[in-house]
């Protein structure tokens, strides 16, 4: 879904996480996943490679969840670089492609961890200089969510 004028970079996804990337492994080039954590909001905030914000608890179509803002942080020197096409922290591989938080942007993730027994991140990004510009859009598409059967 595309919030913004052409030209600007943002990301607006719906996201059932089956793996994630060790931070560890992806030094070392392997790429390995691993089932995601039972506490994803803390993972996101124990990542090596992360900023995060306090999370604040949320409710989305009746669903609680938390929000979580996070922004790459200091990468090592030999982190590999291009490993998501640009500088980012790759998060996991989705069958849509690679789910990453790219450098100089800010995402807001949305975790709800039952949303009929899945956990579902919604995940809406942008330049960070330009975020609180464009969030108001995405928290309308945010708050307008029911979920089927519900």
């Amino acid at each position: 879904m595309c919030l913004l004028p052409p030209g600007e970079q943002t990301l607006f996804k719906f996201v059932n996480v089956d793996e994630v990337y060790k931070p560890s492994e992806l030094i070392d080039m392997t790429g390995e996943t691993t089932p995601p954590p039972a506490d994803l909001v803390g993972w996101f905030e124990q990542h090596p490679y992360l900023q995060t914000d306090k999370p604040e608890p949320v409710t989305v179509g009746g669903i609680n969840g938390q929000q979580i803002d996070v922004v790459v942080g200091d990468l090592p020197k030999d982190y590999p670089e291009g490993l998501c096409g640009f500088d980012c922290v790759q998060l996991s591989v989705l069958n849509t492609g690679d789910w990453a938080v790219e450098e100089g942007n800010k995402d807001q993730l949305t975790v709800l961890e039952d949303a009929k027994g899945e956990t579902v991140i919604i995940d809406f990004g942008s330049p960070a200089a330009k975020f609180d510009e464009f969030w108001p859009e995405a928290e309308k598409v945010v708050e307008s969510v029911k979920w089927k059967g519900t």
